[in-house]
């Protein structure tokens, strides 16, 4: 654990997590032994065999302690009983099981969010609010719950009681000191600062009068050169050192997107699992390494598996406000915790996007024969419904992209600059000044960031 953590820890209370009690087992756990029924006498019975079913309920936040993190893995390491494994839930439905056949014994159990890599008694997804229940049959009273979510794990030992159910009360990320924080780093940029929604989650601290990040669980760069070449000479270029890139919008340069060779190096490194968040100016990162997943404005002429000419998509009309449709899952999470201006969703059900920069880039559609998430669209100056917010994996690994900032200050600088109140100098300073951020409560589009930090 860093630093940052543990002095964060060394201020907080760690919560003691009660946990499920069973009834009294045999020790021995030979499955090849056998003991008296007591109840039934002349007959015997598998004193592995599970005796009694328990609950566990608890709720899992991010690192901040409030924020929930919904629809999470949650399982608990160990094998399942070879007389009565059974997949409990299915991957989609569980009509599509014959959970009555008599089956051999799986290594893990499959749930709408995920497949539990290892061994496991029990799984089960967070709810929008984080809480989850786990309905556990065991022998064994000492236990791992363990918790996945994107690029982002942790685990818990838990004791089990001597009561039916237990509450395992609120578990944060950095509760254990078997957590662990994904390798990050952030290329920083003049227009968006996805480092302070980190921050807001708790990876980071900033400074109380400027804003400014300080500590942090992730590195800071302001530049992508050294992603592409192998300055710890492990013979890997040292993006491969870092399991989510985060790609503000307005950073420092896209000309490295020219060469072959380190477009090659991102494609390669996403596809053996990397994770990379793009936002608006930096479009182009997604266009000219997957041009089939998403159309970008441009050239009608140009194929869609083809990047347009760079820089084509910056069309957008600055400083508009969009009221966006959401994915059904992201509406539920909002609905679940509280923004700036109180509830995060309109009377409508729709989330209200400000801060538009000018020219920014403009996303026709998705590419129907492939699976891309959209979070979050709208209605467009010019009257057409465009993606706003999209993900997809790409081999082991994920894109995600969003054509808005993290901060709708960003409206407030430019209708300044525009009307003439503010000079070049006034105006980049009124950009990379993230007091008011750091101080404020959330808006919504900055919580919708907040979740997708989670889907990465």
């Amino acid at each position: 654990m860093t630093k940052f953590l543990k002095n964060k820890l060394s201020m907080m209370t760690i919560i003691a997590m009660t946990s499920v009690s069973l009834g009294a087992c045999n020790d021995d756990n030979d499955f090849n032994s056998t003991s008296p029924n007591t109840e039934a006498p002349g007959e015997v019975t598998d004193p592995s065999e599970p005796t009694q079913k328990s609950t566990v309920s608890g709720k899992l936040v991010s690192y901040d302690g409030k924020t929930p993190i919904a629809n999470a893995l949650v399982y608990v390491v160990g094998q399942p009983n070879a007389l009565n494994s059974r997949i409990a839930t299915s991957l989609y439905s569980a009509s599509s099981l014959d959970v009555e056949a008599e089956e051999p014994m799986i290594d893990s159990i499959a749930t709408e969010c995920g497949v539990a890599p290892e061994d496991s008694l029990a799984s089960t997804c967070t709810n929008a609010d984080g809480s989850y229940n786990l309905d556990i049959e065991t022998d064994t009273k000492d236990l791992m719950i363990k918790f996945e979510k994107g690029a982002f794990t942790a685990e818990q030992k838990i004791t089990l009681q001597d009561t039916g159910s237990s509450q395992a009360g609120v578990t944060e990320l950095s509760d254990t000191v078997l957590q662990s924080v994904p390798k990050m780093v952030v290329i920083e940029g003049s227009y968006d600062s996805i480092e302070l929604i980190l921050a807001k989650l708790g990876l980071a601290s900033t400074d109380a009068k400027t804003g400014e990040i300080t500590e942090s669980e992730f590195d800071l760069w302001n530049s992508t050169d050294n992603l592409f070449v192998d300055n710890n000479n492990d013979g890997k270029a040292d993006i491969y050192d870092y399991e989510i890139v985060f790609f503000n919008c307005g950073q420092n340069g896209l000309s490295w997107l020219m060469d072959d060779s380190k477009r090659q190096i991102l494609k390669d490194y996403i596809s053996k699992g990397g994770r990379i968040y793009v936002s608006d100016h930096a479009y182009d990162i997604v266009e000219q390494t997957f041009p089939e997943y998403i159309d970008f404005f441009g050239s009608d002429d140009t194929p869609t598996n083809q990047p347009e000419t760079m820089y084509q998509a910056n069309q957008g009309q600055g400083g508009i406000t969009i009221k966006s449709n959401i994915e059904p899952k992201l509406k539920s999470w909002l609905e679940g915790v509280t923004c700036a201006q109180g509830s995060c969703l309109n009377a409508d059900g729709t989330v209200t996007i400000k801060g538009f920069a000018g020219g920014w880039a403009r996303m026709n559609s998705v590419n129907s024969s492939k699976k891309v998430d959209i979070y979050a669209s709208g209605q467009d100056s010019d009257k057409a419904m465009r993606p706003l917010t999209v993900a997809f994996n790409y081999g082991s690994g994920r894109v995600t992209y969003t054509s808005y900032h993290n901060e709708e200050g960003s409206d407030y600088c430019y209708d300044e600059f525009i009307n003439g109140n503010l000079d070049n100098e006034e105006y980049y300073e009124c950009l990379e000044n993230p007091t008011e951020f750091a101080e404020s409560e959330l808006n919504a589009q900055q919580r919708i960031l907040q979740y997708l930090v989670f889907e990465l």
